[in-house]
């Protein structure tokens, strides 16, 4: 994360790190259940040593897309917070 300066260089504000694998799981549950409308959550996913969550969030199915929303600390700073989406978009058959 750098923030922006317009007459000099940008400064470093720090960093974060998300774990994908529980996006891509949940990616397979919804195909393995065949979910086509609504809002269900599929997957929880829990602050650990793999991520930088602030809180639990959740990979949800909405609107026809898995998505997860989720609140991060910012690394080696004194403070800081960034909010995500990661949205799962399926690549197009092609034959």
């Amino acid at each position: 994360m750098f923030d922006w300066d317009r007459f000099k260089y940008d400064d470093k504000m720090g960093h974060a790190f998300l774990d994908l694998q529980p996006v891509a799981a949940a990616t397979k549950l919804r195909r393995a259940l065949r979910l086509t409308a609504g809002e269900t959550k599929l997957r929880k996913v829990a602050p650990d040593v793999d991520n930088c969550l602030l809180s639990d969030s959740f990979v949800m199915y909405a609107n026809g897309e898995v998505a997860l929303d989720a609140w991060l600390r910012l690394c080696d700073v004194e403070s800081g917070e960034l909010f995500i989406t990661v949205k799962w978009i399926e690549a197009e058959n092609t034959k």
